[in-house]
């Protein structure tokens, strides 16, 4: 079988969900996540602000780049449902960067939510910027 894995067959370790890219996060998207998510601090939107910490512009929220796994693994597995997921930030991603989500199966048994290890780096493919990790329902 192909490590990538087709939304028809059973869930197994060592299978490989294709990459899939998001972006560029242009300001307007970042605005409207601030005030959907209720998430106004000023470091996402303000570029002097985000120049005083050391930023080349501002970065987009965190849960944002998040927010991007669930389309990633329902392109993958339409059927699919994260019941938990956690995180690590590594580095910020910047307003008008761009991202790739990788991942891979981690454990899968039957009867339990498949362990996932998603990968997120920036627009150069090689920086990692999150490490994720989601428990899903196939």
């Amino acid at each position: 079988m192909s490590p990538d894995v087709a939304a028809s067959s059973e869930l197994a370790a060592g299978h490989v969900i294709p990459p899939r890219r998001f972006g560029p996060f242009s300001a307007k998207m970042v605005a409207a996540y601030a005030e959907a998510s209720g998430d106004d601090n000023p470091l996402h939107s303000d570029a002097s602000l985000a120049a005083r910490a050391g930023l080349a512009r501002p970065p987009i929220h965190g849960m944002l780049i998040m927010g991007c796994f669930e389309p990633y693994l329902h392109a993958w597995r339409p059927a699919a449902s994260i019941v938990k997921l956690s995180g690590k930030f590594i580095r910020p991603v910047l307003v008008g960067d761009s991202i790739e989500v990788s991942g891979k199966v981690v454990q899968a048994a039957a009867g339990v939510p498949a362990v996932l290890r998603l990968m997120v780096r920036g627009d150069d493919g090689r920086d990692l910027v999150c490490l994720a990790e989601a428990f899903v329902e196939p």
